[in-house]
C-alpha cells in the first residue's frame, strides 16, 4: 500500500537524510586528514634524515575547519522571521455616570464606543412577518382587480349606453326590405352579447338578399350592408307571378320588383299542387332558368319568331325528371324543346325548328306540333284540313 506523505514528513525525512550524509562525509574527511598528516610526517622525517635535508624550506599545512551542520527550518524561520508589531495601548479613562448609569469603579477603564446604528427606512422584521405581509398584499390586490373587473363588466352589460338603438341598412332602396331588417330584434340588445353571426344568417336568408354583413358601430349602433338579388326572369303560376334571379331563387312578387315589366315570362304549366309551393324564397332549377334565358335570346334570331309563349311542363323524357319547355306560337303550332339537360344542344334544336318551319311554309302545311326532343330525328304533325 503506497502511503502519500505529507509535506512536513517529506521535509523531516529530507533533513534527517541530509544530516546523516553530512556526518558521514565529516567522518570520512577526518580519516583522510589523518592519512595526509601521517604521509606528511613520514615525508618530513625522510627529508630531515636525507642528504641536504636540514637546509631546505619546510611546508606549513593548515588544517581546515570542520563543516558546520546546516541550520534547520525552525532555526532559519526564527532567524529571518519579521518581528511582531508592538501593540499600541489604548488610552485609559475613567467611566462616568453619564455614560453607563452606574458609578464607575476605581482605576482606569478602557473606552469602548459602539458603532453607529445604520439607518434603514424599512424596519427589520422576521421572515415569517414578511411572508405574511406579502401574502395579504397580493390577496388584497387580487381582490381589488376582481372587484374592478366585475364592476366594469356589470357596467358594460347593463348600462343603457351599450344597448343597440339604431340599425342602419346600406345597399338597398327597398323600404320593405329595410323595415324587415330593422325589426328582426337587433334593437335593444347589448352590443357585447348580440349574436352577429346568427343575425347575419337571418338577413342572408331573406329572398331579396344575395349576401349580407353586419358591423358594430360603437357604442350602440349596427350597420347592415346587403347586396340585393337581381331578377332575370318572371315565373308565372296560377296564384301569382314572381321574379327569379339567375340562381333560381324566387325573389318576390313581380309587382313589388323594380324593373320587372321588362323581363320575359315563363308560364308554369305543372300541376296545382306543385305550383302552390312556389313562393318567395323557393329554389328553382338554375339550369332551367339559364335554358329559358337562352330560348328568349336565340329563338327570335334563329327562327325569326318574336311573339311566342314559353311554357314549363312536368312532362320530360330525360332521366333527371326536370321539366320540359314548350314554345306556343300565335299561329297555333306547339314546339316541344325538351329540357335543359338533353344531350342535343339548344342551337341544334332551334336550327331543326327553323328548317321545319321553312318546309311547312314552302309546302303550305298547317303545322300542329313539332317535337325536337329526339335529337337528329325531329317529328312534326299537321292539322287536319
Amino acid at each position: 500500500m503506497n502511503y502519500k506523505r505529507k509535506p512536513e514528513e517529506i521535509t523531516l525525512v529530507y533533513r534527517d537524510h541530509k544530516l546523516s550524509s553530512i556526518s558521514h562525509r565529516a567522518s570520512a574527511g577526518e580519516k583522510r586528514r589523518e592519512i595526509i598528516m601521517n604521509n606528511m610526517g613520514n615525508r618530513q622525517r625522510s627529508e630531515a634524515h636525507g642528504p641536504g635535508g636540514q637546509g631546505q624550506h619546510r611546508r606549513n599545512v593548515s588544517t581546515p575547519e570542520l563543516i558546520e551542520r546546516p541550520a534547520t527550518w525552525a532555526e532559519r524561520h526564527a532567524r529571518y522571521a519579521r518581528p511582531a508589531a508592538p501593540q499600541t495601548a489604548h488610552r485609559q479613562v475613567k467611566r462616568t455616570l453619564a455614560r453607563t448609569g452606574v458609578p464607575a469603579p476605581e482605576g482606569p477603564v478602557r473606552i469602548v464606543k459602539s458603532l453607529p446604528r445604520p439607518y434603514t427606512p424599512i424596519p427589520v422584521r422576521s421572515g415569517e412577518q414578511r411572508r405574511r405581509r406579502t401574502f395579504w398584499r397580493r390577496f388584497l390586490t387580487l381582490f381589488a382587480l376582481i372587484a374592478l373587473a366585475m364592476v366594469g363588466a356589470g357596467f358594460a352589460l347593463f348600462s343603457p349606453g351599450f344597448h343597440i338603438g339604431q340599425v342602419a341598412v346600406e345597399g338597398t332602396g327597398n323600404a320593405g326590405l329595410v323595415h324587415t331588417i330593422q325589426h328582426m330584434g337587433m334593437q335593444g340588445q347589448n352590443i357585447f352579447l348580440i349574436d352577429i353571426a346568427g343575425f347575419t344568417s337571418r338577413v342572408d336568408a331573406l329572398p331579396l338578399v344575395a349576401s349580407a354583413s353586419i358591423q358594430k358601430a360603437w357604442p350602440d349602433s349596427l350597420t347592415v350592408s346587403i347586396v340585393e338579388r337581381q331578377p332575370v326572369l318572371l315565373w308565372q303560376t296560377p296564384r301569382a307571378t314572381y321574379s327569379v334571379d339567375s340562381h333560381g331563387i324566387v325573389i318576390g312578387l313581380a309587382s313589388e320588383t323594380a324593373g320587372a315589366e321588362h323581363l320575359m315570362t315563363v308560364v308554369d304549366a305543372r300541376s296545382k299542387g306543385v305550383t302552390q309551393r312556389v313562393q318567395p324564397g323557393t329554389q328553382l332549377s338554375a339550369a332551367d332558368i339559364a335554358f329559358a334565358q337562352q330560348v328568349f335570346a336565340q329563338l327570335p334570331q334563329v327562327a325569326n319568331i318574336s311573339a311566342f309563349t314559353l311554357r314549363y311542363d312536368a312532362t320530360s323524357s330525360s332521366s333527371s325528371g326536370s321539366g320540359s319547355f314548350i314554345v306556343v306560337s300565335p299561329q297555333g303550332w306547339i314546339a316541344y324543346l325538351g329540357s335543359a339537360d338533353d344531350t342535343n344542344p339548344l342551337d341544334n334544336r332551334l336550327v331543326e325548328l327553323k328548317q321545319i318551319l321553312n318546309r311547312a311554309q314552302q309546302q303550305q302545311l298547317n303545322l300542329a306540333t313539332i317535337d325536337l326532343r329526339y335529337g337528329l330525328r325531329p317529328v312534326f304533325t299537321v292539322k287536319a284540313s
